[in-house]
Formats: C-alpha cells, sequence, structure tokens
C-alpha cells in the first residue's frame, strides 16, 4: 500500500516536471518571436499602448552570431586534407553547414538544450536535422544523468493522404548494444498509436545527439539564453515603456479650458486672436506639471539590467556613445560578459560537433576512432599589422605555417 502511494506521488511529480519544463519552453518561444505578452490592455477607446520589448530575440540571436557567425573549421590533422576530411567536408557542405548550425544555437538559445538527428540511408549521404526540443522527452539513465536510454520524439501534423491532423511519435530507444527506431501514428489525443514501422540503427551509437546550451550541473535539460529571471526583466521593461508611452498620449499637449462661456460664444478671428464674451469670462491651459524623467530614468536602469543579466554588454548591440578609437584589450573588457558566455558554448556545443562528427566518419566507413579538432575564428576583430607581426615571431619560435594561416 505504502509502496503504491509512493509510486504514484513520484509519477505525479515527474508529470508536472515535465509540464512546467514544456510551459517554459513556450513561454520562451513566444519571447522570441513575438515579444511575449502586451504589457498593457488596449482602452475603453481602442487605442493600444503597448510596445513589447523583445530583447529576448536580440539577446539569442547576438549569441549565435557570436557562436557560429563564423565559420568553423574541423581538422583531424595538421598538413594536407586527408580523404577523411574531404569527405567530412562534403557532408557538412550537403547539409548546409553553418545555416544548420545557426538553427542549432537558436534553438539552444531559446531552450537550453540542443537536438541534432542523423538520417542515414545506404548508399547516400547522411542527413542531418535540427529537431524541435518543445517535441523531445528523454528517460535518462537512474544512476547518470548525462545518459540517455530513450529519446520520444511527438508533435503533430497534417496527414498528406486525409488532410486531418494526426500525431507522429518516433521512439529512439537503446536495446542492448544497439538501439531501435519506432515509428508510430496516433488521433490528435494520442490515446491509440499504430506502429508503422521498426528498425534497428545499424550503429552502437544513437542517431540523435544534444548539448547543454550553458552548463547545468546536475541536470539533463540546460540553462538558455532567456531564462524566467530574464524574461521578467524584460517584461517590467516593457510595461515602464508603455506606461511613458500612455502618460505621452494623455499629457504631452496642454489641454485648454473655459469659465464664463460656452463653446459657441468663443470666436477666434482670421488672425487667430480668441474672443471672449465678457470680463468674467476665462481661458486657460492644463499642462503636465511633472516631466517623464523619473520614468525614463528607471527604463535606462533596467534596460542596463538586462544586458548585464543576459551578458550582452550595450556596445554589442551597436551603442557607442562617448567611445573613441579602442585597442583590442579594450575591446576584450568592453565585451568580457559574452566573450566569457561565447567560450563556455564552445565547449557544449564543440564536445557534440567532435562526437558528431566521430559518428559521421564511422557511418561513411572510415571507423569511429577518428575526433576532429575545431578551429574557432576570433570572436573580435583584429588589427591585421599587430597580427603579422605577432605570427612571424611566433613563426621564428616554430610554430607551423599551417597552424598560423
Amino acid at each position: 500500500m505504502i509502496e503504491n502511494y509512493i509510486y504514484s506521488a513520484l509519477s505525479s511529480m515527474l508529470r508536472e516536471t515535465e509540464t512546467d519544463r514544456l510551459e517554459s519552453f513556450q513561454r520562451r518561444r513566444e519571447a522570441y518571436v513575438s515579444g511575449g505578452e502586451k504589457p498593457l490592455k488596449t482602452d475603453s477607446g481602442g487605442f493600444d499602448d503597448s510596445v513589447r520589448m523583445n530583447y529576448a530575440r536580440m539577446i539569442v540571436d547576438k549569441g549565435v552570431a557570436f557562436l557560429f557567425g563564423k565559420d568553423v573549421r574541423f581538422e583531424l590533422a595538421e598538413g594536407d586534407v586527408t580523404p577523411q576530411e574531404e569527405w567530412l567536408d562534403a557532408v557538412w557542405m550537403a547539409n548546409r553547414k553553418m545555416s544548420l548550425l545557426q538553427k542549432l544555437a537558436t534553438n539552444g538559445g531559446i531552450y537550453g538544450t540542443a537536438f541534432l538527428k542523423i538520417h542515414a540511408q545506404p548508399g547516400q549521404m547522411p542527413k542531418l536535422v535540427v529537431v524541435d526540443p518543445e517535441t523531445v522527452s528523454v528517460a535518462l539513465d537512474p544512476m547518470d544523468v548525462d545518459s540517455v536510454l530513450r529519446y520520444t520524439i511527438r508533435y503533430q501534423t497534417l496527414d498528406p493522404q486525409t488532410d486531418k491532423i494526426i500525431s507522429v511519435r518516433q521512439v529512439i530507444a537503446q536495446d542492448g548494444l544497439q538501439w531501435q527506431i519506432t515509428d508510430e501514428i496516433g488521433n490528435v489525443d494520442g490515446g491509440t498509436w499504430q506502429t508503422v514501422s521498426v528498425q534497428t540503427w545499424p550503429y552502437r551509437f544513437a542517431p540523435m545527439l544534444h548539448c547543454q546550451n550553458l552548463n547545468a550541473p546536475n541536470a539533463f535539460w540546460g540553462i538558455s539564453d532567456i531564462e524566467d529571471d530574464v524574461l521578467e526583466v524584460i517584461n517590467k521593461e516593457s510595461y515602464t515603456v508603455s506606461n511613458i508611452l500612455k502618460i505621452l498620449r494623455f499629457h504631452a499637449h496642454p489641454k485648454t479650458w473655459v469659465r464664463g462661456a460656452s463653446a459657441a460664444q468663443i470666436k477666434v478671428n482670421p488672425d487667430n486672436m480668441i474672443v471672449l464674451p465678457g470680463e468674467t469670462a476665462t481661458i486657460q491651459n492644463i499642462e503636465m506639471q511633472s516631466d517623464v524623467a523619473s520614468s525614463i530614468g528607471m527604463h535606462r536602469e533596467l534596460r542596463q539590467f538586462i544586458h548585464e543579466l543576459a551578458r550582452v554588454p550595450e556596445v554589442a548591440t551597436g551603442k557607442l556613445d562617448n567611445v573613441g578609437a579602442l585597442s583590442g584589450v579594450a575591446l576584450e573588457i568592453l565585451y568580457q560578459p559574452l566573450l566569457e558566455k561565447t567560450q563556455a558554448k564552445r565547449v557544449t556545443y564543440g564536445d557534440m560537433l567532435v562526437e558528431l562528427n566521430r559518428r559521421l566518419l564511422a557511418i561513411g566507413g572510415f571507423g569511429d576512432e577518428n575526433y576532429t579538432e575545431l578551429r574557432w575564428q576570433d570572436l573580435l576583430p583584429k588589427d591585421k599589422v599587430a597580427e603579422t607581426n605577432a605570427a612571424l615571431v611566433l613563426k621564428q619560435l616554430g610554430v607551423s605555417s599551417d597552424t598560423l594561416i
């Protein structure tokens, strides 16, 4: 009896955790795509003062640009290009390398974890597919949070034969030393499932790979660029700016009021002189006695806090107030938060790319012990003259020309 109660409580807790995760994913996606919910309601006159300050998209896109905005090269060894490298380059070219990597990093920036699936058919070039994290659930090894025993991909789509919405599910589960892929279709509610195909993946590694966007210890799901704390500040910033606009709409212009006369009694001459009907009549303007400086100050504080919390300095978005010529060291100091964040991502995404290349080379018949080295490009623009002089010094110290180039 007690065991049943414990099992029921644990199952309920796991379901709630999964629901919370999916709700969080949806909030982040909506924040990235549209800026989230409008901060103000439309007034009775139908006017909408809401402004959604979509910093979420800026944060994610800037992270993607720094991580995969420039080409990353894969090498097995210095010197001449090997047949393995030529085949690997051909695979990546067929899969539109940089476009695919940017999509992968965008998913990671929004959801905190990125997924990639390998489609391999005999005699064909492997196809790489970026998988929507909202459609993925995982079963983990109870003793190892980084070891996945089963991937389940589930989503809804339109049946091309019946034009009806159906549910599609693919289960990629470990079966001994191999992986089994089961494709199923079902009704929208997912109450019943019909097996379409079952196949055994002919390799000991899984056809799915994943990585955390930013490291989250003791957890499978990683940290996104727009976690709830960041979104909360962005929402407050949108609310502040929207209210400033509303104040300006109502009070930016003076309002004229009259005492001792009706509107019909007031005459305006061609020279714009206003004539009142009697000595007791009065006409004056109501003007806003205070300014919105404090509100604008709060807007600036919130904006700065967003950049600090997201580790994307304002200078990275093109803001260069009172900044003169900068040395390389000064640039690195200004960009330090974003540089550190990008270096952390190079670790997580880099590990996945090394493993992905190993699996691709195994599929290509080159064995499963090929580990590539990643050649990342510089994050910040460099002084070419200074770089060339430094390269000449390094060459004198024995560094190879291939490495320097």
